[in-house]
């Protein structure tokens, strides 16, 4: 293994998916391990389909585990001021807890299949955030071919020519475009399913009395939308980044599909204990090992 600074904190919320959980942490150690130094695992007090998340726990030396007060997903009426209600926002616990210049956030079905982590600090210098920009499969400006992440900053439109696109648009619809900074877009985020953020200049940011600086709160559209809406207008650059990882690789849908399908969910649990035994068990190592 590198030596190098342990620099990056990593912080996942775990809902469910136990096996696929193992799986996405065990990925991220084994290509960028060298860079992490504790991951907070944040258990949701309420689990899917009464999930055993506990037994995950002892693959792990460096975990500090933390459990909200309520289950809260969309933390929509949550009291920022209060501590406990504040730590029940996807992430916030990790990030205000977190001494590092650098928190990485992934969610727990995602397969790392290199070292993303030195990738995405190399990236780094100056930006707010590095990440897969966009959810840009429901967004219109995406659809006729003037904007997706990697050309983020290159389309800078009016708002005549955002309200010209093709709207209603999935979850797009003209009332909520901003008539003075039409873009960011309401799709426009920094994905938190595998990103890194400067935690510097994000917690410099934060204020318990502006929903919008809390990476973690949901507005209409999505997590993390208001926010990179908010930092983008204060002068806050991302740089869009989008490899060495798979987004729900075990279950080849990601998200909230998998977790509403009970089927789907018990056999990409299956899918992700098998793989965690093919690859990251005692056993495995040996068998590649002694067979060279």
């Amino acid at each position: 293994m590198k030596k190098t600074q342990k620099s990056v904190d990593v912080c996942i919320n775990v809902y469910g998916k136990p096996w696929q959980t193992l799986c996405t942490l065990k990925s991220l150690i084994k290509h960028s391990g060298y860079h992490i130094d504790k991951i907070y695992l944040i258990k949701e007090r309420i689990q899917p389909y009464h999930a055993n998340i506990d037994f995950i726990f002892k693959y792990f030396h460096n975990l500090i585990i933390f459990t909200p007060v309520r289950h809260d997903f969309w933390s929509e009426e949550t009291d920022l001021i209060d501590e406990k209600q504040r730590h029940t926002i996807r992430y916030q616990y990790g990030i205000e807890k977190s001494d590092k210049k650098y928190i990485f956030l992934t969610h727990n079905d995602v397969l790392y299949t290199g070292d993303v982590l030195s990738e995405m600090l190399s990236k780094a210098e100056g930006m707010i955030g590095v990440g897969h920009i966009g959810q840009c499969w429901n967004c219109p400006a995406s659809h006729v071919g003037v904007c997706s992440g990697e050309r983020f900053y290159e389309w800078q439109p009016t708002y005549d020519e955002v309200t010209s696109l093709p709207l209603p648009f999935s979850r797009t619809t003209k009332d909520l475009i901003d008539t003075k900074f039409p873009k960011p877009l309401p799709e426009c985020r920094l994905n938190e399913w595998a990103c890194l953020l400067n935690r510097e200049m994000l917690i410099k940011e934060q204020d318990y009395q502006d929903r919008n600086s809390i990476f973690g709160l949901a507005n209409k559209i999505d997590i993390g939308c208001s926010w990179f809406k908010s930092m983008t207008i204060k002068g806050y650059q991302f740089f869009h980044y989008n490899q060495q990882f798979d987004h729900g690789y075990w279950a080849k849908n990601s998200g909230h599909a998998t977790l509403l399908d009970k089927a789907l969910y018990l056999a990409s649990e299956k899918v992700a204990k098998k793989y965690f035994y093919a690859h990251f068990s005692t056993a495995s190592r040996w068998i590649k090992f002694l067979t060279g």
